[in-house]
């Protein structure tokens, strides 16, 4: 069985701190990147799919998800996006994501709606798993205290949901660093995460939480993996 490089969530960043700052690839560049080969994922597992739910945070996790839901849009599927937090406090590449999801004639809605969306997609008969398809973009690699509100209440609303889930780099609530639950996590059917591949994906609840792993490098140099050390081989 082959073996692959797992790295802490401090070694992903420094390797995208790499990237960025010393290789000339702009954040938003890799951001683009990173939701362009999320959205193929999503319609190479789920070639059917004609409603796409994203769920995001303020974050880059979040910025990850409104370029997937542009795209999306772009692209004439149906699409609903919600966002846990205050859009006045999303900046730095994530705000540029969602400026392209606004441009794309998205309007976000407040991500406690989600829930009433839910209960009638779970009530529906009309629907299968493979006509919609919810994307988790919540929380990413920088979390490290327990889940809170509202984003505990989501990720319970999402595994509660009939739908598939796609995660976004990772399951919202799993530790990147130790696959340790912190306090509720998503249970996903598909994970793409991106640059490197996060020890928690590959220990202890991780496993049995990010369903399908994929993993895409966005293009970034050989270079830049030769300046940072593997943190474990799984």
């Amino acid at each position: 069985m082959t073996k692959l490089n797992y790295y802490t969530a401090a070694a992903t960043r420094e390797l995208d701190r790499l990237a960025i700052e010393e290789f000339n690839i702009p954040g938003f560049e890799l951001m683009h990147r990173a939701a362009k080969a999320a959205y193929e994922a999503l319609l190479k597992n789920w070639p059917t799919v004609k409603k796409i739910i994203v769920l995001c945070g303020t974050g880059n996790n979040g910025g990850d998800g409104f370029i997937i839901a542009a795209l999306a849009k772009q692209s004439g599927i149906d699409v609903d996006l919600f966002v846990a937090g205050d859009l006045s406090k999303v900046f730095g590449d994530a705000k540029k994501a969602l400026d392209y999801a606004l441009s794309s004639g998205l309007k976000p809605l407040p991500a406690y709606e989600f829930n009433q969306i839910n209960s009638q997609q779970n009530n529906s008969t009309k629907n299968t798993i493979d006509d919609a398809v919810i994307v988790d973009a919540l929380l990413g690699t920088g979390l490290s205290g327990k889940v809170r509100e509202p984003y505990s209440h989501l990720i319970d609303d999402i595994n509660s949901s009939s739908l598939a889930v796609l995660a976004v780099d990772i399951p919202s609530g799993l530790c990147s660093d130790t696959g340790v639950i912190l306090g509720s996590a998503v249970k996903a059917d598909l994970t793409i995460t991106f640059i490197g591949r996060k020890i928690g994906l590959a220990t202890n609840s991780g496993s049995k939480l990010v369903g399908k792993l994929l993993f895409d490098d966005l293009n970034v140099p050989p270079a830049v993996y030769a300046r940072v050390s593997v943190s474990k081989v799984i």
